[in-house]
């Protein structure tokens, strides 16, 4: 068992060297360029959403704000040293009136009521160009509303400095360029991994994904030229995909991979985080890090809405029940010591509690619940995923988890929350909702398929329908407004 307090040494990963398919990474090449920091990716936050829908936008997205006083995107933003940046702000605005937003700079209102003016259409975006003095080291630079119309969309903040250094270039542990595989040897724990993802000299296509297939960032395409910095928290462990070793054990330390259509790396470091919040999954098979494709759980995607400062740690198991996740040694007892003060424990059992009695699946709930209160944790129960099981248009009773002693799974999971004071993620519902919308027949793509993944399977997810409970599940955690809503993407 491995404390999650362990600290290793720092990783110097400072090799600039050039690599096969990527351009020199020289000092003048440096000097001409802004550190980019995109409005849908950590460290940015974004009191909205991240929407696609306006082309000409930069990496994946834009941040399309509430439309609200006060709504907000946020940039952490490093310095070398102290000093006078340019600031650079990407926007459209597509309304006929004046957008303004006060520019925060560590908490302190730097520019009041700066102005975003109308660019014609949501599809035309335009720069807004500031100077500002930041700290040497980490810097929040906040974007606030002061109308009740909000921000214009924001698409990436520039920052320019008195720093002239490279990006740090590939690291020896890093090889091969159609994918690039990187190896750590760092013991089990938490670390900070920074991404230098682009190119000088080339186009790229580059997504991101750690360990046991875990989704970090979904592939962003970066102009020649361009090279877009990303901050992730990462948790390791062993082994790094499922728990008791299903589908393999992996290796030890942190794997992390770079694919797309055309993946660019520019520098890669890796460092010990400090005291992250911490948001423990306890699950079964749909839950999960699948070693293998097709199947995919969805705490695989959920990283991908989780900005630096947060980790997802992801105890989910094929096949346990309430009862098997609380007894082996290798699941919950090998957790329960890592969960510290504040930290989240999402709870999701029932599709392995086929015969568990009602007494007995509340008080193995309890149990969990009791032991992460010691803690000092915060236990969340998430009502199991339906089935894809259909009598007509409807799902059926075993599909919506009244399981073979007739115990209705999820209604009992929502009592105990009631009873307990505990939030409750009614992931049944949710899904339920989403499901029979798609109906019997197009529903088929939130699970597994013959005709696309070569198995027919109505209980394990694709990897898109995981990314759709993922965002159900995200859904639920702003609704019940968790310590994880305001590190979310």
């Amino acid at each position: 068992m491995f404390s999650r307090r362990q600290r290793v040494a720092l990783l110097s990963v400072c090799a600039a060297v050039a690599v096969a398919g990527a351009g020199a990474l020289t000092a003048t090449a440096a000097v001409a360029a802004a550190t980019r920091y995109e409005a849908e990716n950590a460290p940015a936050t974004c009191d909205g959403v991240v929407e696609s829908n306006h082309a000409g936008y930069s990496g994946s997205g834009f941040c399309n704000g509430n439309n609200a006083v006060g709504a907000a995107a946020q940039f952490t933003v490093s310095a070398a040293a102290a000093g006078t940046a340019t600031v650079r702000i990407r926007y459209a605005n597509g309304a006929t009136a004046n957008r303004p937003a006060d520019v925060v700079v560590n908490g302190a209102v730097v520019q009041a009521a700066t102005a975003f003016s109308p660019t014609g259409e949501w599809t035309t975006w335009a720069t807004k160009t500031l100077t500002v003095s930041l700290n040497a080291g980490s810097n929040t630079i906040r974007l606030a509303a002061t109308t009740s119309n909000g921000l214009g969309n924001l698409d990436y903040l520039e920052v320019t400095t008195g720093d002239t250094t490279t990006p740090p270039g590939r690291p020896a542990e890093c090889t091969g360029n159609s994918p690039i595989r990187c190896h750590f040897a760092v013991s089990p724990g938490n670390y900070t991994v920074t991404a230098w993802i682009g190119d000088r000299a080339s186009a790229g296509n580059t997504a991101m994904s750690v360990e046991a297939r875990r989704r970090i960032l979904p592939a962003v395409t970066t102009a020649a030229g361009t090279i877009s910095k990303y901050v992730f928290t990462i948790n390791v462990r062993q082994p790094e995909g499922q728990p008791t070793g299903q589908g393999g054990t992996g290796t030890p330390g942190l794997d992390i991979t770079f694919a797309g259509s055309a993946p660019k790396l520019s520098g890669l470091t890796v460092e010990p985080a400090s005291n992250p919040l911490v948001v423990y999954l306890a699950g079964d098979s749909t839950v999960c890090d699948q070693p293998s494709a097709p199947y995919t759980g969805w705490g695989q995607i959920l990283p991908t809405h989780v900005s630096a400062g947060a980790v997802i740690a992801n105890y989910g198991d094929s096949g346990e029940s309430s009862g098997s996740f609380l007894s082996n040694s290798a699941l919950f007892p090998a957790m329960r010591p890592l969960i510290k003060q504040n930290d989240l424990v999402l709870i999701q059992f029932g599709h392995n509690d086929k015969s568990t009695s009602a007494s007995t699946f509340r008080n193995n709930l309890a149990s969990l619940i009791n032991h992460v209160r010691e803690r000092g944790g915060v236990p969340v129960l998430v009502t199991p995923p339906v089935r894809r099981l259909f009598n007509g248009n409807q799902l059926t009773s075993t599909a919506l988890h009244v399981n073979g002693v007739s115990v209705n799974l999820p209604a009992e999971m929502r009592r105990l929350g009631s009873s307990l004071n505990v939030p409750v993620i009614d992931l049944t519902a949710k899904s339920e909702a989403l499901v029979e919308s798609l109906g019997p027949a197009n529903s088929a793509q939130l699970f597994l398929r013959q005709s696309v993944d070569g198995v027919t399977d109505n209980t394990h997810f694709s990897e898109y329908g995981a990314g759709k409970m993922a965002d159900l599940v995200v859904q639920g955690i702003r609704e019940r407004n968790l310590a994880l809503v305001s590190y979310l993407r």
